[in-house]
Order: structure tokens, then C-alpha cells, then sequence
């Protein structure tokens, strides 16, 4: 047993040599080609509060007014919805689809359009017992911060790409 162990140790250090040499690494994020904005968003919205707080761990400044901000990063038309997907033979609801559009734009501090209006749109389903309400309530409450982290994500790779 022990000379098998050996081997595949061998053969383990072996790939993760062949893997280093061959220039594999996480693609990491995009830098952002900015390095102050303002998100201009209606207030309370949880997804302008996320999208702040990811520039700031990239080390961009969040500015509290569009004055002296570098893009201008405009969120509206946030929305979010809950549909029945399915229902049972005895007309209970099986299915739900969670749903969370924006729509986004991107404009520099001389009010050139940098990233013209486009609506993202993020959809998440997922089965419903009536058994097991806190738990599904628990998970509805899951799926829609998930929702809100892969609209910041969305966000941020588009924000990469902007042409100033």
C-alpha cells in the first residue's frame, strides 16, 4: 500500500509541475480603466450599495455627488420579480422564478456616453414545498443576494471595457 501512495504522490507533484510550466492562472479581475465614479441609482438600492463597495476594494473612489467623478455609472429601471414556474395536480405552486433586471449606462465627467443603455438581466428558479416554508423562504433569500453578486459582476466586467 505504501509503494501506491508513493506513485501517486509522484504522479500528483508531476501534474501540478506540468501545470505550472504551462502559464495556467486564474484570470483574476479586469482592471478598471477609471479611477474615481459616481453611481448615480435610486436611493436604497442594495445592488448600487454592492457595486460601491466592490470599486472600493478594487481601490477606485466612490465620489457622493458626480462632480469631480471621472465616469458617472447610471443604474435604473432596477426591478425585481417572482413568478410561478409550475404548479401541482392539485393547483400548488412547485416551481418559482426569481428575477432581477437593471438597466446601465456609463457616461464620463464631460457627459460623453461611455457605455450606451443596456439592460442586464439575471433569473434564478427553484422548487417550492409548502412543507418546508422557512427553509425555501431561507433559500429565496439566498438566490436573490447570489442574484445581486452576479449583476455587481456583470457590472464590473462591462465597466472594464469602457473607451475613454
Amino acid at each position: 500500500m505504501r509503494r501506491e501512495g508513493k506513485s501517486w504522490g509522484v504522479i500528483l507533484a508531476l501534474g501540478l509541475v506540468l501545470l505550472a510550466g504551462c502559464g495556467f492562472h486564474l484570470r483574476g479581475q479586469s482592471p478598471l480603466p477609471f479611477a474615481s465614479a459616481y453611481i448615480d441609482a435610486p436611493p436604497g438600492s442594495s445592488l448600487a450599495l454592492q457595486l460601491s463597495q466592490s470599486l472600493r476594494v478594487s481601490g477606485k473612489t466612490v465620489q457622493a455627488t458626480a462632480q469631480g467623478a471621472e465616469v458617472r455609472i447610471r443604474l435604473s429601471g432596477e426591478r425585481r420579480g417572482k413568478d410561478i414556474l409550475s404548479l401541482s395536480g392539485g393547483g400548488k405552486v412547485r416551481e418559482y422564478r426569481l428575477t432581477h433586471r437593471v438597466t446601465l449606462s456609463a457616461e464620463d465627467a464631460a457627459g460623453r456616453i461611455l457605455l450606451a443603455p443596456a439592460e442586464l438581466i439575471v433569473t434564478r428558479d427553484y422548487a417550492y414545498d409548502d412543507a418546508q416554508t422557512l427553509a425555501k423562504e431561507a433559500e429565496e433569500a439566498q438566490l436573490v443576494r447570489d442574484m445581486e453578486q452576479e449583476l455587481v459582476r456583470q457590472i464590473l466586467r462591462r465597466l472594464a471595457h469602457l473607451r475613454r
